[in-house]
Formats: C-alpha cells, sequence, structure tokens
C-alpha cells in the first residue's frame, strides 16, 4: 500500500512539531540544568571560597564590635 501524499507530509509537519517541542523542553532543561550547577558551585571556587571567608570573618568582628560598644565592655 503506498501512502498519500498528504498523510506523508501530515506525518512530516507532525514530526517536525514533535521535534521542536523536544529541542525547546531539552534546550529548557539544559539551561535550568547550567544555572543550578553554577549555584552548586557557587563559594566552592578559590576565590569565592577565599572571599566568603573573609565577609564571614568580617561580619563576626562587626557583630562582636557591636555588641561590645553596646553593652559597655
Amino acid at each position: 500500500m503506498a501512502a498519500s501524499t498528504e498523510d506523508r507530509n501530515k506525518r512530516l509537519d507532525a514530526l517536525g512539531t514533535a521535534i521542536q517541542d523536544w529541542a525547546k523542553t531539552r534546550r529548557d532543561y539544559l539551561t535550568k540544568q547550567v544555572a543550578f550547577s553554577k549555584r552548586l558551585l557557587k563559594g566552592r571556587t578559590g576565590a569565592e571560597r577565599l572571599n566568603q571567608a573573609t565577609v564571614d570573618s568580617a561580619t563576626s568582628l562587626v557583630v562582636d564590635q557591636i555588641n561590645s560598644f553596646l553593652t559597655g565592655e
């Protein structure tokens, strides 16, 4: 049985639409995966980790100094 040209064209159109939908879904997934990976790695690399340690130390020092000032010690 030979398929008609119209049926073949409909199947090709459906295939094209399915490919576009799949590509969009895959692109969205990969974009979200990249964003997640960046968030996961943030603070884990050398410069960012050092920066975070400095910020944490400075914050702790400031809190201690404010407490000392307020209590009059």
